[in-house]
């Protein structure tokens, strides 16, 4: 893996988040919250068909629609689905 890979792991630009959740007890919303509250500066992504935002960050229903390649997905969903 070279440098660019490396800092698209440790200091993404971008974060998607596939498995997002309205519900506040699941790792989905736990990540954007902390996102937030961390001041993370590039966009928050979150994927989940069965919202409109979560945590008040616009949602996507699939990763198809993200309006750009993120440079790291976080996984938040059961092992069954993905």
């Amino acid at each position: 893996m070279n440098a660019s890979g490396l800092d698209r792991l440790f200091k993404p630009q971008s974060i998607a988040i596939i498995g997002a959740s309205t519900d506040p007890l699941k790792a989905g919303h736990v990540i954007v919250r902390h996102l937030l509250a961390g001041h993370f500066k590039g966009p928050i992504l979150p994927v989940t068909p069965r919202s409109k935002a979560v945590a008040g960050v616009l949602a996507y229903p699939d990763i198809a629609s993200l309006p750009l390649a993120p440079d790291l997905a976080i996984i938040c969903t059961r092992r069954e689905r993905v």
